[in-house]
């Protein structure tokens, strides 16, 4: 673990052992998780340490991973009191503390049993993930912040990223595009995906038509319009006002990479889209002009967006080529088919 960089992080040394304060953990545990090496049972093993004091996980897999998340969020304390300490305090349960009168030898404090495990070799450290860790569902570690190390987002190996229990519909659930209502629906579709993942909820068919055409209804009396929604008025209008849900953010001027930052955080994306540069072959040619899809994840090592697009029954979890979905983006003004006088790329955040 590289014990001669750890001496020399001073900052460390300022923090007293019994300086933390009590119950903080409990503030940020919902899942009974904190302080627990957690693995990814239903992927490849992927280990995470939820660090108690924020409840957020920070990714294991790779050395200069591990190493920046002890370097990061390590507790420094007195040698005697490690060495001396069999059981130590409940405040301390799943912290990291390191030897700051020694080499900077490393200890993580189980929370089953409060003892201290040496963190030394990347053979101890391995053994102790795969030892102690918990495992944990991709669908319950969603609910799990990632944490943020001073801009360095921890991603799961390869530079793969899905929030996998986004509820999917399509905008017409029952297939009837006759009703325009749906037909311009993917606004109010995305807007509706995204809101029922936020609050954990789900989402059947009887469930998404009536939050569809209501939410046009809704609009289009009060404001005058429900077809090709922009993305101010989305925000406004649908997520804030029909939807009461404010956990939202307009950001323009997006690239690839700051959409794959947004992902990284676990936020989902609702991107405006010329549907017709898309090439997706399940809409009806030649696509929609005006289009709005959920991005919930991606692969940077495939060059892919993964979405929730609901242009098509078949676009749950469907794939869009990076520089493709890029360059479909597009900002549209409120109306029917109204004119886009020039090209800008922005894109709605939603964060629970």
């Amino acid at each position: 673990m590289k014990n001669k960089y750890l001496v020399g992080i001073s900052f460390l040394v300022a923090i007293c052992f019994f300086s933390l304060p009590k119950n903080t953990k409990a503030a940020y545990d919902t899942l009974g998780v904190n302080g627990y090496i957690l693995l990814q049972v239903e992927s490849n093993g992927e280990a995470w340490y939820v660090y108690p004091l924020n409840g957020e996980r920070y990714y294991l897999g790779r050395p200069a991973d591990a190493f920046e998340v002890m370097k990061k969020l390590s507790l420094g304390a007195k040698h005697d009191l490690i060495i001396n300490t069999e059981i130590f305090p409940e405040k301390l349960s799943g912290m990291i503390l390191l030897d700051v009168e020694k080499n900077g030898e490393a200890y993580y404090i189980y929370p089953k049993n409060l003892k201290k495990y040496y963190l030394g070799r990347p053979a101890d450290a391995f053994k102790i993930m795969r030892e102690l860790g918990l495992g944990i569902t991709n669908q319950n570690l969603a609910y799990v912040p990632i944490g943020n190390n001073e801009g360095k987002i921890s991603v799961l190996p390869g530079g793969k990223y899905l929030i996998t229990n986004v509820p999917f519909s399509a905008q017409a659930p029952y297939g009837n595009w006759d009703d325009q209502r749906q037909q311009d629906g993917c606004e109010e579709t995305s807007a509706l995906m995204s809101v029922k993942w936020a609050k954990g909820e789900s989402l059947n068919k009887e469930q998404a038509l009536s939050q569809i055409t209501g939410s046009s209804d809704y609009t289009l009396k009060k404001y005058g319009e429900y077809r090709d929604i922009a993305l101010q008025d989305t925000v406004d209008w649908i997520l804030k006002d029909y939807f009461n849900y404010d956990k939202v953010a307009l950001v323009q001027n997006i690239t690839i990479d700051s959409m794959v930052e947004e992902l990284r955080k676990g936020n989902l994306l609702l991107v405006p889209m010329n549907g017709q540069l898309m090439h997706n072959p399940n809409f009806k040619a030649p696509g929609p002009p005006r289009h709005m899809v959920v991005v919930k994840g991606y692969d940077y090592e495939r060059k892919i967006f993964i979405t929730n697009d609901p242009g098509t029954r078949n676009g749950e979890s469907y794939e869009y080529d990076f520089n493709v979905f890029y360059d479909a983006i597009r900002n549209y003004p409120t109306g029917y088919h109204e004119l886009i006088q020039k090209v800008e790329k922005g894109m709605i955040v939603v964060w629970r």
